[in-house]
């Protein structure tokens, strides 16, 4: 599979450190009678993320702060509207490329404000203006609901982004975390099926996984590859830190998956061209860091240029809940970096690269 790293099993030692002296974070599992309440306790932790010394110190005390943000609505296929958040540069320096972005939760949680450090910091620092995604959540609204949001907001994008400042021309960079990085592939997949124009250049995928062993409510299965991807990682990590098998298993639950559905999984495709450029984040210790190195693999051998930056030691989506560590400072480090390649790609998928 694409460059994947020599099997270490060492927790990160600061990790390691801070779980003997305080344990391991808990598993959260939101109850399907009061999503309301579940959400409210999954949004406090973005508020202590955002609170955090690392965060402070990594975007800056400036008034005013160096970007501005803007709620509005966006019409979607089924005649209603999602909220949109856009992020622009308060002093553009020169032309802004634009990024679509999705947040985390597992579909069924998260909101505008899960991954606004991520929208924050790449606009002041990369001179984006990004558009980020208030898809709708399961169980209220099923699976596909959230990636056709996701996709909608693309298209809108594709036509509207001018008007906030944005220049494709100069890059349009779709990207998500966890639950949001499935919608954005998926979308991505729909761009491609679809032949959007101006096409995308490039794409972001932050600690997700693709879905590959799964039965759905009708007790139909998705059991793909399972010669590489039911042993690794998956086993490995099936029961955490954080996320874990039958968590996993119930978010797709709630959200009502077709296992059979191709979009569910785009291990099912049988083209991978033109999903490229990837620039991908992976944690070692998570349960789906193969099938990401499995999904990288198989656009690069389709001719797509990945980088992909490794972090072996510390589990899925861990600065969320660490951001003291110093592997956090890397991620950051990393993603800004990582996206600015994809920005000096700009969809160029000439050249087969293993990066």
């Amino acid at each position: 599979m694409s460059d994947h790293p020599k099997e270490d099993f060492t927790i990160d030692p600061e990790l390691d450190s801070i779980w003997k002296k305080h344990g391991r974070p808990k598993f959260f599992f939101p109850r399907r009678d009061n999503m309301a309440e579940s959400r409210r306790l999954h949004s406090m932790g973005s508020v202590r993320f955002m609170k955090s010394k690392f965060v402070k110190e990594t975007l800056g005390s400036a008034s005013p702060r160096p970007w501005t943000e803007e709620d509005r609505q966006l019409p979607v296929r089924d005649g209603t509207s999602i909220t949109i958040r856009i992020y622009r540069p308060r002093l553009p320096r020169g032309p802004s490329p634009v990024m679509v972005f999705s947040h985390s939760g597992g579909w069924c949680m998260g909101s505008l404000d899960t991954e606004e450090f991520i929208c924050q910091l790449l606009c002041i620092r990369l001179n984006l203006v990004i558009f980020s995604v208030g898809y709708r959540l399961a169980p209220e609204y099923p699976y596909p609901t959230g990636c056709y949001d996701v996709f909608d907001t693309i298209k809108w994008v594709a036509t509207n982004a001018a008007s906030f400042g944005g220049d494709l021309s100069q890059g349009f960079i779709t990207g998500g975390v966890s639950g949001g990085g499935n919608h954005t592939v998926e979308a991505t997949i729909l761009a491609r099926n679809e032949g959007l124009q101006p096409k995308l250049t490039g794409h972001v995928y932050i600690c997700t996984g693709m879905p590959h062993d799964y039965q759905d409510q009708q007790g139909r299965k998705c059991a793909l590859y399972p010669e590489k991807l039911t042993s690794g990682s998956w086993a490995r990590y099936r029961n955490g830190p954080v996320a874990n098998y039958e968590m996993n298993m119930y978010y797709a639950d709630l959200a009502n998956c077709n296992a059979h559905d191709p979009l569910f999984s785009p291990l099912t495709l049988s083209d991978f061209s033109g999903l490229g450029p990837i620039y991908y984040q992976i944690a070692g210790m998570d349960m789906w860091a193969d099938s990401a190195f499995f999904y990288c693999d198989k656009v690069q051998k389709a001719g797509g240029t990945v980088k992909i930056d490794f972090y072996p030691g510390v589990f899925h989506c861990w600065y969320a809940f660490y951001p003291e560590l110093t592997m956090t400072k890397k991620w950051a480090r990393d993603l800004i970096n990582g996206v600015e390649w994809l920005l000096r790609k700009k969809g160029d998928e000439k050249v087969l690269s293993r990066i």
